[in-house]
């Protein structure tokens, strides 16, 4: 058993390729404390972002303070950005549920903006073994990508934030 404080638990280092601003990360699960989960308490400052990435398992988001968005891109190619996007606008109180493998991002709108995520470490694979569930985030997926030479890579690392701009600021005209 094991009492943790979505507030006060562990700070975790923020890897600066996964976010698009200032964000601050509270480690509330992790190997030590779950051995199921791993929950994140996850502060946005003004503006900030995850960049694109997909779990491998469901991830269930909660706000605990402000106003957010969550985008998640329907056919699920990270070169196709043109395809329509679910946009969802995140208040306080609100759960919903990312599921696997869907390219997505989420964080704070105009102001800060906090949830807690939530997802199981494992999945099952095709052969009914249970394996460490992944999350596989934008930079990471685009620099293994070896039919891009870096120029080309470059230009889709643009055309992504070009999109996800457009996509924020058109949920900015909204509110």
């Amino acid at each position: 058993m094991s009492k943790e404080n979505i507030f006060f638990s562990q700070k975790k280092e923020i890897n600066t390729d996964y976010f698009r601003g200032e964000v601050v990360m509270i480690e509330v699960l992790n190997q030590n404390n779950s051995i199921e989960h791993e929950m994140y308490h996850v502060f946005f400052k003004k503006g900030a972002l995850t960049t694109l990435h997909f779990h491998e398992t469901e991830q269930i988001l909660i706000t605990t303070n402000g106003k957010g968005i969550l985008c998640l891109f329907e056919g699920n190619n990270i070169e196709n950005l043109e395809v329509p996007a679910k946009t969802i606008i995140l208040e306080h109180g609100d759960v919903v549920t990312i599921p696997p493998f869907i390219w997505h991002f989420h964080g704070s709108l105009k102001d800060d903006f906090a949830h807690i995520a939530l997802r199981n470490r494992y999945r099952i694979d095709l052969s009914g073994n249970k394996i460490q569930a992944e999350n596989v985030w934008e930079k990471d997926f685009v620099d293994h990508l070896s039919y891009l030479n870096k120029n080309e890579m470059h230009e889709l690392f643009l055309k992504i934030d070009q999109r996800v701009k457009e996509i924020v600021q058109n949920e900015l005209v909204k509110v």
